[in-house]
């Protein structure tokens, strides 16, 4: 699905707002982005901006999970990939953890994009960082060992014909100056998708053109950098000029799972579809697009490590909640063995930099019902046995809001899970409405149930 139907999705699903009003890309755009992904709205088109686009924000985004719904964080990117938005969770981490089991590409097809006068300040784009105007949300395509390979990218506009962009130092290893790369905007969000599990972490995932294949019908077309998606919506062409170390921030979500280089692009050339839109994310802020992207890219790749870590499966689901900002992830699982949880908040700590706390539940805990989590957090784990701080020289974790100089401190674990030692008959059973009430009273209240006032939607009102 290319963006600009996503976008007519969201439309058509009545989760998109357009503002027709006149909006300044410097301090206005990034302002209500934020604002409305912090209140949980809808995605918001800006129709009138000072350049070339259009652009929108909370394409990806979604609401938290502090009152019931019927939307979850992540409806918006299920849908971007041609899923229903009321997909299940696990459902959802189980479609994007399948690996491509062929060297199958994406069909050669035609840019949607004409060439356009390169100028980076006619396009409108927010000024989320520096106070300049700033690509978010970018895949960047380059030719590696004669090879394309696609990475997320955040990059500054710096002069009408140049760019200060951020990207995976382990891919920046492989390029030098002079090297021809292609910045795409507005490319279907498999593309995103698969270059952040590409490029995040420590190890490499399968190659991005072939996983995006996978997720989701794309086609591609040919570059300077390489191939790109044909619908994207924006096609920025450049060279290399300089690599260093600088970083910039804000930073993506993607930026706190991986080492980053800076590289300084001249750009050669703009192409642009009719009315394009460019997503961008209101970085910084909370339920931003980017943490959307990172908390499903770091679930799925953590998803993958563990159940092939053993040999078995026993992980049944991963999330990192976007609420907490990516600092906690959470694991529902078998427990194989006693001391298996312990093995298991390690391994997890050892795959991924973004979090310092694991919360481990049964196998049976719906999967990313986040209340439910925290219930069985504090119902079935005491503080005096199954909360587990290691000795305080662990590095700091890059998601968490303190312990941004750099000292060490100690990572959490609190196991929610009922010991496997344990007999049946000393599991407390859970309380429900089935095993509450005996039938007679339970068929009267089936019956009535509208009329005593209470919604008949399942996912809350």
């Amino acid at each position: 699905m290319s963006f600009r139907e996503h976008i007519s999705t969201l439309n058509s699903n009545g989760d998109l707002l357009n503002i027709e009003q006149n909006v300044h890309w410097a301090d206005e755009l990034p302002v209500i982005g934020a604002e409305a992904a912090r209140e949980n709205g809808p995605a918001i088109l800006f129709e009138k901006v000072p350049g070339k686009t259009r652009v929108v924000s909370g394409a990806y985004g979604g609401p938290d999970q502090m009152i019931p719904r019927k939307k979850t964080p992540w409806s918006r990117l299920a849908m971007a990939i041609g899923l229903e938005s009321d997909v299940p969770y696990d459902q959802f981490v189980r479609q994007l953890s399948k690996a491509p089991n062929d060297d199958s590409l994406p069909p050669q097809g035609s840019l949607k994009a004409t060439p356009a006068e390169v100028d980076l300040y006619s396009l409108g784009l927010p000024a989320v960082s520096a106070g300049v105007p700033t690509i978010t949300l970018g895949l960047l395509a380059v030719s590696v060992e004669g090879e394309t390979t696609w990475a997320p990218v955040r990059a500054l506009v710096d002069g009408h014909e140049s760019l200060i962009a951020s990207i995976p130092s382990s891919l920046a290893t492989q390029l030098s100056s002079g090297v021809d790369v292609t910045v795409a905007l507005g490319v279907p969000a498999s593309c995103l998708i698969a270059a952040e599990l590409r490029w995040m972490g420590e190890t490499r995932a399968s190659d991005p053109l072939e996983t995006a294949w996978l997720y989701d019908d794309i086609e591609i077309a040919d570059g300077l950098g390489g191939a790109i998606p044909a619908s994207a919506e924006g096609i920025i062409d450049g060279t290399v000029s300089t690599i260093d170390s600088r970083q910039t921030s804000p930073t993506e979500g993607w930026e706190k799972a991986t080492e980053t280089t800076t590289l300084e692009i001249r750009v050669t050339g703009l192409a642009l579809r009719d009315e394009p839109i460019l997503p961008f994310s209101p970085v910084g802020a909370p339920l931003s697009d980017d943490i959307h992207l990172a908390s499903i890219v770091e679930s799925v790749r953590l998803l993958r490590r563990v159940n092939n870590y053993w040999g078995v499966t026993p992980v049944e689901w991963i999330y990192l909640p976007v609420e907490t900002r990516l600092g906690i992830c959470l694991v529902a699982t078998e427990i194989l063995y006693a001391g298996f949880e312990w093995q298991l908040a390690n391994t997890l700590f050892s795959f991924s930099r973004l979090f310092d706390k694991v919360l481990i539940l049964d196998e049976d805990t719906p999967p990313g019902d986040l209340a439910r989590a925290f219930d069985d957090m504090w119902i079935k784990a005491h503080p005096s046995h199954d909360w587990h701080f290691s000795e305080p020289q662990a590095p700091a974790a890059t998601a968490t809001t303190y312990r941004r100089d750099g000292t060490t401190g100690s990572r959490l674990f609190i196991d929610a899970a009922w010991d496997p030692r344990w007999d049946d008959e000393f599991i407390a059973p859970r309380v429900d409405f089935e095993s509450s009430y005996p039938e007679e009273t339970r068929s009267f209240v089936r019956d009535n149930w509208e009329e005593m006032g209470f919604s008949t939607d399942s996912g809350g009102s």
